[in-house]
């Protein structure tokens, strides 16, 4: 078992199940950044006004794809797979709230 740290480590990986109409779900793995309750709920709130493209930008430093990660891609990509929005930030809010699925 890993050694509990009291301070989290500043990134986590994550494979995301992406739905494409008509295919497979496609998988992403993503680098998000590991955010403090009080650091999510504030720039929750300076985003609010925000694209979800730069509100997914706040919280995800990389991805696997081939693409270079920068937010022009990002919105390539949310754009052609608007499901894609819910997958990642459903993803990421059960890492950071421990919410992860029993198998």
């Amino acid at each position: 078992m890993a050694k509990f740290k009291l301070v989290a480590e500043p990134t986590f990986k994550c494979k995301v199940s992406i739905p494409r109409p008509g295919q497979e779900n496609g998988q992403i793995e993503f680098t998000f950044k590991h955010y403090k309750l009080s650091d999510i709920t504030k720039f929750e709130e300076e985003l609010k006004d925000k694209s979800v493209a730069e509100f997914v930008m706040k919280i995800v430093t990389g991805w696997s794809l081939d693409e270079e990660f920068n937010q022009d891609n990002m919105e390539i990509l949310l754009n052609n797979y608007p499901a894609a929005i819910q997958a990642i930030t459903d993803i990421y809010y059960k890492e950071i709230f421990g919410q992860r699925e029993k198998n």
